[in-house]
């Protein structure tokens, strides 16, 4: 249910809005489904008017019949794999991040999403020098880690260059303390730190504002000049959604469900691979640990990963995370990998019972 806005379509601007609201027409679905004319009348707007926007809307949300190996041929020609820094964690997506889809990454605080979510941004825009918009709505972004990882990345590439008979290093190291600066490791990795755009939301209308300006650049082909664009990040999903399912829910579901298609279109119409993090809770039945958000939620992403910590003692914190995949149209269930977030190098483990509860 899409909520209508200024700039929506052509021509609905914000004060035939508050006129339409003030009528009880909200949505798309309410405008296209009421009389023109009558709405002409109580709104005191143009007929004309209405029936362009109309016309408009009809066209830019209507669905369209689509011949079924037409599809899978745009899908072939349009999916591109983006790895994540991590092999095993690559292995446990089949190959990586794909293009066109959602994947989540869920758990509990401190289990590790931002680290990897950083990792994912390090690798994308150092490695295959593409471009990402990291939208963070927790204030979990830090400038200086990323750059650290950067710089580690950067020393990895330029150890295995100078060693071709060497084995190849790991993609993510994060050594505290690093050699001396190198001019060249230093620029490649301000470059690539600028090709991540980062964007402070910390609620859902700014978050869907974010998501409307970059479909917008997108769509006119403003980011052309700036290079390829691949990754959009959310950390976190939950945070932003959380506040509006309690009170009015039904309105609360209904923005939800909105930003999911925003996310999902953007992912399908410009070949993006959207990654977004989410918290967990324990089903009060069974003790296991499931997403956040529901089941209307649960039809959004198309892969699901659960990052949970390993055991750890008051004199040592452990950095080991295990991954275990929960939701994948490609791989089954319950395959785990271990994961070190303090340096992303991961081992995997031996494949597990299928996760239940997620």
């Amino acid at each position: 249910m899409v909520v209508l806005r200024a700039g929506l379509c052509p021509g609905l601007t914000e004060d035939m809005i508050q006129l339409l609201r003030a009528n009880g027409i909200r949505t798309v679905v309410d405008f296209v489904s009421s009389d023109m004319e009558d709405v002409a009348q109580k709104c005191s707007l143009s007929y004309k008017a209405l029936v362009a926007v109309r016309r408009v809307l009809l066209a830019q949300f209507s669905a369209f019949p689509a011949n079924g190996a037409d599809l899978y041929e745009e899908l072939k020609s349009s999916t591109a794999i983006l790895p994540t820094g991590s092999p095993s964690l690559d292995k446990l997506l089949d190959s990586g991040l794909y293009t066109g889809e959602v994947t989540e990454l869920m758990g509990a605080p401190g289990s590790g999403k931002t680290q990897v979510c950083l990792g994912i941004a390090a690798s994308v825009s150092l490695g295959l020098k593409q471009h990402v918009l990291f939208l963070d709505s927790t204030g979990g972004f830090t400038a200086s880690r990323l750059y650290q990882m950067l710089r580690a990345r950067a020393e990895d590439e330029e150890e295995q260059a100078s060693s071709p008979g060497a084995a190849p290093a790991s993609p993510l190291k994060l050594p505290w303390l690093l050699p001396a600066d190198n001019a060249q490791r230093c620029f490649s990795s301000l470059e690539a730190l600028q090709r991540i755009q980062v964007v402070r939301a910390f609620d859902i209308y700014e978050m869907l504002s974010a998501l409307q300006d970059l479909r917008d650049r997108l769509s006119q082909q403003v980011m052309s000049s700036m290079g390829p664009f691949k990754v959009v990040v959310i950390d976190s999903v939950s945070a932003v959604i959380y506040p509006l399912l309690g009170g009015k829910q039904s309105e609360g579901l209904a923005i939800m469900m909105q930003l999911a298609k925003e996310l999902k279109t953007l992912a399908r119409e410009f070949s993006l691979a959207v990654v977004v993090t989410n918290q967990v809770t324990r089903d009060s039945s069974t003790g296991l640990l499931k997403p956040a958000l529901g089941r209307s939620w649960s039809f959004v992403p198309s892969t699901r990963v659960l990052l949970e910590s390993k055991e750890a003692t008051w004199e040592k914190v452990t950095t080991q995370r295990v991954a275990s995949l929960a939701k994948s149209p490609r791989q089954p269930t319950g395959i785990q990998v271990e994961l070190d977030i303090g340096n992303f190098e991961a081992r995997e483990l031996s494949p597990a019972t299928p996760t239940q509860g997620l």
